[in-house]
């Protein structure tokens, strides 16, 4: 990983916020393009269909990635969370030695259970995309006691290996990571990840659950395409692309 590279991000650090994300959309304006949110503390920090992410714990990691594509035409905006969630793996894989799976789109796993969430969220002006912020939460030295009381199943950094760590230090690997290889993925899309990805997909070839709007479907789950879309088979071997949803296994 070595050194961080400031000179690609910048960072701001707030003692305290509702959430990073939410903070970034409203001062997007102000904002320059590679700045990063961070926090040792969120009021009300949000997952993907707005679930609540815990937050109360400051040696969590809590951060917001804001960035501003100069050519949107070509910006591979629905890729991003995947992008980050391989990022995030990679950091996860070289620092800590552990061994994270994707649960498509971009949820981060470690032995079935939930260690890091994703979500992406865009400013708008006059309909057109004018800022993207990528919000990233990190289960670092969550305690085992406060896991055991998630409704979910979840685990930490510090759990998996029995020490804590230093929060600021981690937010600046996610960053060098993410950044390292950030042009390259813009110029060349999903594809630039896309065997890595695919690789940390442990449900695929599996038969598993989608949760699409409010309804659930069971489905084979044979690949993921180019574009970055889960490819599914129905039980009577029809193939469908999934564009959003939520996989259950």
């Amino acid at each position: 990983m070595g050194k961080s590279d400031m000179s690609k991000y910048t960072i701001v650090t707030l003692e305290e916020v509702h959430s990073t994300n939410s903070y970034a959309l409203e001062h997007i304006a102000f904002l320059d393009d590679k700045t990063v949110i961070f926090t040792s503390h969120q009021t009300s920090g949000r997952g993907r269909y707005n679930r609540h992410w815990i937050s109360d714990n400051s040696e969590n990691l809590y951060m917001s990635i804001v960035l501003k594509p100069e050519n949107v035409s070509s910006y591979p905006f629905p890729n991003l969370t995947q992008y980050l969630s391989v990022s995030v793996c990679r950091v996860l894989e070289n620092v800590f030695n552990l061994v994270p799976n994707i649960k498509w789109p971009n949820d981060i796993l470690i032995n079935g259970a939930k260690i890091s969430g994703i979500l992406a969220e865009s400013s708008m002006e006059n309909n057109k995309i004018t800022g993207i912020v990528l919000g990233i939460g990190l289960n670092v030295n969550l305690p085992k006691e406060t896991i055991e009381k998630i409704d979910q199943k979840a685990t930490s950094i510090s759990v998996l290996n029995q020490q804590n760590y230093d929060v600021e230090k981690i937010l600046h690997n996610i960053c060098d990571e993410f950044f390292s290889n950030y042009d390259a993925f813009v110029s060349n899309g999903f594809e630039y990840i896309k065997d890595e990805y695919i690789q940390r997909c442990s449900f695929i070839g599996q038969n598993i659950t989608v949760r699409e709007a409010e309804e659930k479907k069971q489905y084979f789950a044979k690949s993921i395409d180019n574009d970055g879309l889960l490819i599914v088979n129905d039980k009577f071997n029809n193939e469908y692309k999934i564009i959003t949803g939520d996989v259950l296994c």
